[in-house]
């Protein structure tokens, strides 16, 4: 299974939860469905049609912490839109037009992206860009403000690895048969994400992951196929 590799990092990103409209707090990682944003960035698709060019039911996407997880909390002061501005978005007289609302952000996040799957002629081209540095979008992690940069890796077979201990350098899906070797004093992050989403964006699966805060790798057995190996790297496929 070709598996193209690059990473991705910036100031701040933000994976905004679907439960919190109105103080957003962020996935720690970008959650496969956006990775599939990023590539279509990278690649010029629009956003009514990347997922069904890149495939979104047959991509895997693993991702991996190269930097300790860090949380940054402001205030962001906002424009009322709805009812505070004119056509053109210029505030109306004698009106309060903006309004504060708590944000969370990732500062510093850096992470390692994995993606296999992809239709050769779409895997060709996605890789062209990332060597040559050129993106048709600009990419962001998550809002539109935060910029990101991307630094291409390689690209390598993934080998499924036969049963039995790893050391991963991804995030791990909490599936039947994957135990996790939990180390004293470590922080790990438990939680459930959107990990498979179609072009009208309606989730066909979530999936509960675990992953360690201070960007270490994790440790754990499986049963065959439960990890790949990617170059010198042991992944876990979202």
């Amino acid at each position: 299974m070709r598996t193209l590799v690059f990473e991705v990092s910036g100031d701040y990103g933000q994976f905004k939860k679907p439960y919190s409209p109105m103080s957003p707090v962020s996935y720690p990682l970008p959650p496969p469905p956006a990775v599939l944003g990023m590539l279509g960035a990278i690649l010029g698709y629009g956003k009514h049609q990347y997922a069904r060019q890149l495939g979104w039911e047959r991509v895997r996407i693993g991702v991996g912490l190269r930097a300790p997880l860090r949380v940054f909390r402001a205030a962001l002061n906002l424009l009322q839109t709805k009812d505070g501005t004119d056509g053109f978005f210029r505030p109306r007289a004698g009106q309060n037009t903006h309004t504060q609302v708590p944000f969370e952000f990732l500062r510093q996040p850096h992470f390692r992206l994995y993606v296999a799957g992809l239709a050769e002629p779409v895997a060709d081209d996605l890789a062209e860009r990332l060597v040559a540095g050129r993106t048709a979008y600009t990419v962001s992690l998550g809002l539109a403000p935060c910029l990101a940069e991307l630094a291409w890796i390689g690209e390598w077979p993934a080998r499924a690895l036969p049963a039995g201990e790893w050391t991963a350098q991804t995030a791990i899906p909490l599936q039947e048969g994957v135990v996790i070797h939990y180390e004293e004093g470590r922080h790990y992050h438990r939680l459930r994400i959107p990990a498979v989403m179609d072009g009208e964006r309606i989730v066909h699966r979530y999936q509960e992951i675990v992953l360690a805060e201070d960007g270490q790798p994790i440790r754990g057995h499986s049963g065959e196929g439960g990890c790949y190996g990617v170059g010198t790297d042991t992944v876990a496929f979202l």
